[in-house]
């Protein structure tokens, strides 16, 4: 029996759904203070010989550790009836690496300890990365299959909105300081954390029980995960297209405009995150697979179009488009990857879906590094 039969006369379950929300927010607020510290940090402490290796780094963590958590998760689960374990372990020890960071960071760059910083950046990004796909695959607990898409577009609309936002972010953080900063990055992921789980342990184990006793073993194809890495693949590719490659293109190809490109792409990202929010009632009517085909489709001629536009205004409409296409990925492509699995597989294959998606954006990345 497939995961989502069970809940498709189910009502959708906002405070779980909020405080998965919360937990994202968090986790993209401390995304945006690593992105605006990492330099920082590797100039202040002398570690430039380092800075390639750490996008490197970062590159591989976020596209194999989301499968190996997810993978390591369902088997605790299936052996022990315990979901929660590498969620836990992911969520303490980010907090925990925060911590410690934020003591490094206030023993200055004279400390006998300053060594320890790359290796706990490290083990910071492999910690952020395990709790990711335990927490979102979970949103099958919250909702019946043919609602999935309004709980993405409300964690669309909040994750994208903070990245839209991270001007903003970002000043705050610089007026946090770096130490105050990561203290605060481990309060947040922390209580985020605490919060999910409390909000949702007791409701989602009961019906993760349910759904696993009456799963009956069924298998999952290799065609299955192809097509769920493809589906990562796709949301990848547009992410990469509009936040990676569309501000380096616009300072390369329009400079006299390359001031206004930062800002372009997060205005971009505020009106993809409305978008997917509004559109998400409407979505559900359709089947996932054809408006990720459609979407698709606007990918590929928005990024056709970013490469040979000849003015201006046509690249800020073909990244528009890229926007848009971005929203309907993002509300149904894990929808999608959902419905492709069964329960004994379901969070192994989120993560095989979220680690395939970083694919892209880490590649451009260490390309524009």
């Amino acid at each position: 029996m497939s995961t989502t039969t069970i809940l498709e006369k189910d009502q959708l379950k906002w405070p779980e759904v909020y405080s998965l929300a919360a937990l994202n927010a968090a986790v993209v607020i401390s995304w945006i203070a690593y992105h605006e510290y990492q330099p920082i940090l590797i100039e202040k402490f002398q570690f430039h010989e380092l800075a390639s290796f750490l996008v490197i780094t970062k590159a591989i963590v976020l596209v194999l550790i989301p499968p190996l958590a997810g993978w390591l998760a369902d088997i605790i689960l299936k052996k022990n009836g315990k979901f929660f374990t590498i969620f836990t372990v992911g969520v303490g020890a980010t907090a925990m690496i925060f911590m410690v960071v934020a003591t490094i960071i206030g023993a200055g760059e004279l400390s006998a300890i300053k060594g320890m910083l790359p290796f706990m950046i490290v083990c910071w990004l492999v910690a952020m990365n395990l709790f990711i796909s335990p927490a979102n695959s979970m949103i099958e607990a919250f909702a019946p299959v043919q609602k999935l898409p309004l709980v993405m577009g409300v964690l669309f609309l909040t994750t994208e909105l903070l990245y839209a936002l991270e001007p903003l972010i970002v000043e705050l953080v610089h007026f946090f300081g770096d130490t105050l900063t990561f203290i605060v990055g481990g309060i947040l992921i922390s209580g985020t954390g605490f919060l999910f789980y409390r909000v949702s342990s007791d409701e989602v184990m009961s019906r993760r029980k349910e759904v696993t006793e009456n799963d009956n073993h069924k298998k999952v194809s290799s065609l299955s995960y192809a097509v769920i890495i493809v589906a990562g693949l796709q949301l990848g590719l547009a992410k990469a297209l509009l936040v990676e490659f569309f501000p380096e293109h616009i300072g390369d190809k329009f400079p006299a405009q390359a001031d206004i490109a930062d800002f372009v792409t997060f205005g971009l990202l505020g009106f993809s995150a409305i978008l997917a929010f509004v559109i998400s009632r409407f979505i559900i009517r359709y089947k996932p697979l054809k408006v990720l085909t459609y979407a698709f489709y606007a990918v590929l001629v928005a990024g056709i179009l970013l490469f040979v536009s000849p003015s201006f205004a046509l690249t800020i409409f073909s990244a528009a488009v890229l926007a848009a296409a971005f929203s309907l990925i993002n509300i149904t492509g894990l929808p999608f990857v959902i419905s492709n699995l069964s329960a004994r597989h379901i969070t192994y294959g989120v993560g095989m879906f979220i680690g395939a998606s970083e694919l892209f954006s880490g590649l451009l990345e260490y390309y524009f590094h």
